[in-house]
């Protein structure tokens, strides 16, 4: 699998990536990238869904971002510093292709369509980190979690029937709320027959006001 940025690399550094770099398959729940680790590799997941999640000055861990395969993982501490500032976690089985950093940073350094690519990937991470937290900020709790459930069934599963990756304490992390208003905001869903859940298995029922609780911001 080839994300944009490698298919820019001409023959002979696809052979210098290939050279440089191991595949390793993880299983769902294991650690892919700690917090706090030498940073020596980037992390490309070819396939499989991942949580990036930091833990925080309490201990308690925030879940930034939820990805599926193929993406990169952990560019940024190429050039932020010598340890990885967050964690990634498999939450579905996953291929994973390590990269040797000093590899990494040569074609980031001559191939400037490469480096380019990379720009991309980063600056999107950055917006859609900003906009989570004033989404955070000014949605209400619902309007947060309806957001989120939308985010898995149009752009993770493409499905408005899914397995929700998260459980509920992983969702509070996530929209910054606890288990028990997750809880709470499921049964509210079901009950006005907007979602229905069975286990971990979730439909989407009625769509529309979905996407209208999404809008709410609080008074």
């Amino acid at each position: 699998m080839r994300s944009s940025s490698i298919k820019v690399l001409n023959e002979t550094e696809l052979v210098t990536l290939c050279d440089n770099s191991v595949n390793i398959q993880f299983k769902k729940g294991e650690l892919i990238i700690k917090q706090g680790a030498f940073t020596t590799n980037v992390v490309f997941i070819q396939s499989g869904l991942i949580k990036i999640h930091l833990k925080g000055p309490l201990e308690r861990d925030g879940i930034m971002k939820i990805e599926k395969g193929p993406i990169f993982a952990g560019i940024s501490a190429i050039f932020a510093d010598r340890t990885h500032k967050y964690s990634v976690t498999a939450l579905e089985d996953c291929d994973a292709c390590f990269i040797d950093i000093t590899a990494f940073r040569e074609f980031i350094e001559h191939n400037g369509k490469f480096a380019l690519e990379i720009i991309k990937i980063l600056s999107n991470d950055l917006v859609v980190h900003f906009r989570r937290c004033v989404n955070k900020t000014q949605n209400h709790s619902m309007a947060s979690f309806a957001e989120a459930l939308l985010f898995f069934s149009d752009y993770i599963f493409e499905s408005d029937d899914f397995q929700l990756p998260l459980t509920r304490s992983e969702l509070g992390e996530f929209i910054g709320t606890t288990r028990e208003t997750i809880t709470r905001m499921i049964h509210d869903l079901s009950q006005d027959r907007i979602i229905q859940v069975n286990s971990k298995s979730l439909q989407i029922l009625n769509k529309n006001i979905l996407y209208k609780i999404s809008n709410t911001t609080k008074g």
